[in-house]
């Protein structure tokens, strides 16, 4: 299945390296400035640079990679499903529980795939933890996710940090440990207390931290601030011991702590930590399916319940 990436920022180079050793074949990559898309494709062996209107004319192309800037995701989406592309788009993928309803109904009506990029639910760590969890250390009680940074606020692209709709920290990585928690849990939020934090000129939130319940009685709590550069860590709280996971959306390692004082180290291999998110999208097209069971529809709807918990 030939894959085109449409934006060639910082996160479109580890998406490129993700999809060379995915199912996917990295077929072109595309930018409003061709000239920055054939500088980028140097670097890909085979790759094909395109502008936009290319890769939506070229039947050559099976599925895009949408890694633009926030704003652009709606139209991009849209464009590329009314031209019969499968779509894998960047998170935060829309704006609002509307859009992600209407992008998944015109899916279903072009008959293509789309989902969320979240590859936290598909890193190999993640995947083989899961199935194994309630017999390390039994029923989940309590999941505790944190994604934190320090940047230069003044420096931050305009995006991420003015967008009206879909800026600030909470949709630039808030969406991780929202997601961490969504899929540990594996239950339909019932209940968020949020608490935002905005500081001094700037116009959205700089840090954010919620408190989730889910319908099978699992409770979160999701942290995500510019303000707090300490180490970002995942943790999963059982009846018999817990989980720790260090930077939890990428990692290979987890270590268990059981309640007898006892330690164990799970460790996988792992070529990307976007290759998994890719072979998903790639399997599920293939299958004739629109959304993927694991991320679509519902579950980007239920991140959403979160991230539009505004107080």
């Amino acid at each position: 299945m030939n894959i085109a990436i449409i934006g060639c920022g910082y996160i479109a180079t580890r998406v490129a390296g993700g999809i060379m050793f995915s199912e996917g074949n990295l077929y072109a990559v595309a930018a409003r400035d061709k000239e920055r898309a054939r500088q980028f494709s140097l670097n890909f062996p085979d790759c094909k640079y395109m502008d936009y209107d290319e890769v939506f004319c070229d039947e050559n192309i099976d599925m895009v990679y949408i890694a633009t800037i926030n704003e652009t995701h709606y139209g991009l989406i849209r464009r590329a499903l009314l031209n019969h592309k499968h779509v894998i788009c960047e998170k935060p993928m829309l704006a609002n529980a509307e859009q992600i309803r209407e992008m998944f109904a015109l899916a279903k009506e072009q008959k293509c795939f789309l989902m969320e990029a979240h590859k936290t639910c598909f890193t190999v760590l993640n995947r083989t933890l899961k199935p194994i969890i309630e017999e390390k250390i039994g029923k989940i009680e309590h999941i505790y996710g944190k994604y934190c940074s320090t940047p230069d606020l003044d420096k931050l692209k305009r995006a991420t940090l003015y967008e009206e709709t879909m800026g600030g920290a909470r949709y630039d990585i808030g969406v991780y440990p929202i997601c961490f928690a969504n899929y540990y849990a594996d239950s339909e939020i019932r209940k968020v207390k949020m608490i935002r934090i905005v500081k001094d000129k700037y116009p959205n939130d700089i840090e954010m931290v919620a408190d989730i319940v889910y319908a099978n009685g699992i409770t979160a709590t999701v942290k995500c601030s510019w303000l707090d550069g300490t180490e970002n860590r995942g943790y999963l709280y059982g009846e018999k011991g817990y989980v720790k996971i260090v930077n939890f959306w990428k990692n290979t390692e987890a270590e268990i702590f059981y309640n007898d004082g006892t330690r164990e180290v799970i460790r996988v291999e792992q070529d990307s930590d976007f290759t998994g998110e890719v072979n998903e999208a790639v399997r599920c097209a293939s299958l004739g399916l629109t959304e993927s069971p694991v991320m679509g529809e519902k579950a980007s709807l239920e991140i959403m319940k979160v991230l539009s918990k505004v107080k």
